[in-house]
């Protein structure tokens, strides 16, 4: 009889601290999605200052390796100043001929996707399928055209409200960056100090973070530009008009997974439609799915040795996740802020095994000396 009871005893305490456990993790989830809200409506509120910032962590980043290599020969302040200078120099140049390039071949461009969306049209008409005449179509891709052509300026618009808010958050970005690349040392073990863990686990952490961010760009932007040349020089051969317009294009939109790749593939592919018909659009076809599925995800993998791989569906949902949330700074970065989550996790599961010397970048950290 007490030997019943105290089976009936266990049975309702491991009841009870089940229902403790989950009312406890539904209060966690509470409390994670109130945290969230209330992160993005304060990003919401100040994103003209929050994405500058974001941007120049991440090019901070990416580009503090330079500021290392000429820390040995000048003091590092200039160094710093000098590649800040650089950026600033690359990135309003490419700024400049993209805008340029795109913008000031508007009008070839449009009437040669009206080209290709007619002949798509006419192909549709003979097998009886009714998209409500070629007019339509091509109003429609005109509009689209619009859309795309002022793409950047409705993204602009969104973060920056005016043209102060824009050249207050631009300032603050490049004033930003340059500390951070002056003084990366003290701020990497600043965070390290405070990620709730050793100092020199949370040096670590900092570490790994970094370097998968620094591969994860390097890979993808070494792919880019293989799979840009491909597409244009197999634009060239074909003769289709606007061939470095389409490289241009592909490169740029590498760095938004599979939502870059579908739109670049879509341009490349009516542009040949359009100039040289069906044969042209089939062969440029073959050569984008080539290009970006198999030739890109060789060369990413290659460069970053298989550490950084993730699964499809992973980078697919991260990268919905992310343009849903933050735009399209969030698409951007999403796929690489998850694998350096992964890349900690690795370092977090090897510590908790007992392997606290365990470096998941080595022996290759870019920036270790």
């Amino acid at each position: 009889m007490d030997s019943a009871a105290e089976r009936q005893r266990q049975r309702v305490e491991r009841r009870d601290l089940k229902l403790r456990t989950w009312g406890l993790r539904s209060w966690w989830f509470v409390g994670i999605a109130a945290a969230a809200t209330v992160v993005f409506g304060a990003i919401g509120a100040v994103s003209g200052l929050v994405v500058p910032l974001v941007v120049a962590v991440v090019v901070g980043m990416l580009f503090v390796p330079g500021v290392d290599r000429l820390d040995r020969v000048m003091p590092r302040p200039l160094a710093a100043a000098i590649v800040l200078m650089v950026l600033v120099g690359v990135a309003a140049a490419a700024v400049t001929v993209s805008i340029a390039g795109v913008v000031g071949q508007a009008d070839e461009i449009g009437a040669q996707l009206e080209a290709g969306i007619d002949q798509v049209t006419i192909w549709l008409d003979d097998l009886q399928l009714d998209v409500g005449g070629s007019g339509d179509v091509a109003d429609g891709l005109a509009e689209l055209w619009d859309f795309a052509a002022s793409g950047l300026v409705g993204l602009v618009g969104t973060v920056f409200s005016t043209a102060t808010a824009f050249l207050a958050g631009t300032f603050v970005g490049v004033f930003m960056l340059y500390f951070i690349l002056a003084d990366w040392d003290r701020l990497a073990n600043w965070v390290g100090d405070h990620l709730g863990v050793a100092s020199e686990v949370g040096r670590g952490i900092v570490d790994d973070a970094t370097w998968s961010m620094r591969q994860y760009f390097a890979a993808l932007t070494v792919a880019s530009v293989f799979v840009a040349v491909m597409v244009g020089v197999a634009a060239a051969i074909l003769d289709v008009p606007l061939a470095f317009t389409i490289a241009m294009v592909t490169m740029l939109t590498a760095y938004i997974p599979y939502l870059g790749a579908l739109f670049s593939g879509a341009f490349a592919v009516l542009i040949a439609l359009g100039s040289g018909g069906f044969e042209d659009a089939l062969i440029m076809l073959v050569v984008v799915l080539v290009a970006q599925n198999v030739v890109q995800t060789i060369v990413q993998t290659k460069m970053s040795e298989g550490r950084l791989s993730l699964h499809p569906i992973v980078i697919f949902g991260s990268t919905i996740a992310g343009g849903a949330t933050l735009g399209l700074l969030g698409a951007a970065l999403s796929t690489p802020v998850v694998a350096m989550c992964v890349t900690v996790q690795r370092r977090l599961a090897k510590l908790e095994a007992g392997d606290e010397s365990s470096r998941v970048g080595d022996p290759a950290l870019p920036g270790d000396t």
